[in-house]
């Protein structure tokens, strides 16, 4: 362009001063010709030093074109300058994109099977507290059903006995009415009164009769009251196995209460380990909160440069390519938000899992509570049982005895 420019100068200027002398040579005389053609090397080396006033006047002239054309790569080299370092924030910003999703990705799946293995626990704890509740409730019942038997045959034994006395009573009632009405001092009269030995001998043969029935239902008497003492403590002995058998359950049952109370501490720790981790997710929506911050002002910093560079640059590629990165960002962001969206459902739901350990434990305290009462409870029956025993072992070694007349 320089070059041309300068060439159509020369040119133009040329065929003036040709113009000129042609102009000259025809309108002046000789004298003035030769006068010129004198002057005329002077002219052309007036010329030249023209010619160079033309090149500084034409180079003035280039100097704003060429000040314009340096601003204007100026103005290029600082748009792909600002190009490549929004590439390669862009590129870090993907990077550190997928790597937060694979971070994502493992937590879900961390947390996945950290909901799987607690669901596990739960299962297999209300499992072993069925059991649990089932083989007590079982031992209840076959306890209940054991007394009530042993009530029955006590009741039994009772009717039995009495029915047995009736039956003795009755026997001697009807031995002879008349002189079953009699008392010993009425026959020893009768005797004292007889005028014949056949009413004494008769006499004297109820009395002896009398006398011999009341020793043998002395005898018969105090026979059942041994059988009934040997009973009641054969009863006793029985009751008191029977007792040591539910001291013993009731320490097993005092042992797993404990078992229980471990449980239960362990289920602390549990907790304890999700409210960590709970803790640990709110950092990383946090974290998360604060990177889409931070990514909202890189966009609108992009969103300031692109208007910058849409009020210096009118080209549709560089505007392709802010609308391309400002849509991947936008993208970005909006899957930023879902993953902060779904973190708070995660935070949430182990808010509901926290709550529903603290509810069972809750529960669990209760039961437990419940089963040492009722060891308690059993306890003291147990200790008046071993009165009771105690009582009827003095009562078996003293060797006392109802006499029935």
């Amino acid at each position: 362009m320089k070059c041309s420019w300068k060439g159509l100068l020369l040119s133009h200027l040329s065929s003036l001063l040709c113009s000129i002398l042609q102009l000259l040579t025809v309108t002046l005389p000789s004298d003035s010709r030769k006068r010129f053609d004198f002057v005329t090397p002077v002219t052309f080396t007036s010329l030249g030093i023209m010619e160079h006033r033309d090149n500084d006047l034409h180079r003035e002239c280039m100097i704003p074109c060429r000040v314009t054309s340096d601003l204007d790569k100026k103005k290029i080299a600082f748009l792909l300058k600002e190009l490549d370092f929004l590439r390669a924030s862009n590129k870090k910003l993907q990077e550190k994109l997928t790597k937060e999703d694979k971070e994502q990705r493992k937590l879900k799946l961390k947390l996945e099977l950290q909901e799987k293995a607690t669901e596990a626990q739960i299962a297999e704890k209300t499992a072993a507290l069925i059991e649990e509740v089932y083989f007590a409730q079982k031992e209840r019942d076959d306890a209940i059903m054991s007394r009530l038997r042993l009530a029955n045959e006590e009741r039994d034994e009772a009717i039995a006995r009495a029915k047995h006395m009736e039956m003795s009573l009755k026997v001697l009632e009807n031995i002879n009415p008349e002189e079953n009405d009699m008392t010993l001092q009425e026959l020893l009269n009768r005797i004292n009164n007889a005028d014949t030995g056949i009413a004494i001998q008769r006499n004297g043969a109820v009395i002896v009769d009398r006398i011999y029935k009341t020793k043998e239902c002395k005898k018969r008497i105090t026979a059942e009251e041994m059988n009934a003492v040997i009973e009641e403590r054969d009863a006793a002995l029985s009751q008191c196995k029977r007792l040591e058998q539910e001291l013993h359950h009731l320490k097993e049952q005092n042992q797993t209460s404990a078992n229980n109370m471990r449980h239960l501490t362990a289920e602390n720790n549990q907790e304890r380990a999700l409210k960590a981790k709970l803790l640990a997710m709110q950092q990383a929506r946090e974290t998360a909160i604060q990177q889409y911050k931070k990514l909202e002002e890189e966009i609108q910093t992009l969103r300031v440069y692109y208007s910058l560079h849409k009020s210096l640059s009118q080209e549709e590629n560089l505007k392709d390519q802010f609308n391309h990165t400002l849509s991947t960002y936008e993208e970005a962001l909006k899957s930023r938000e879902n993953i902060v969206s779904i973190t708070q459902q995660q935070n949430e739901e182990l808010a509901t899992q926290l709550q529903q350990a603290l509810t069972d434990r809750a529960n669990m305290e209760l039961e437990l509570q419940h089963a040492m009462e009722a060891s308690q409870a059993a306890n003291d029956k147990v200790q008046k049982l071993e009165r009771l025993v105690d009582v009827l072992r003095k009562k078996v070694g003293t060797g006392t005895m109802r006499t029935v007349i």
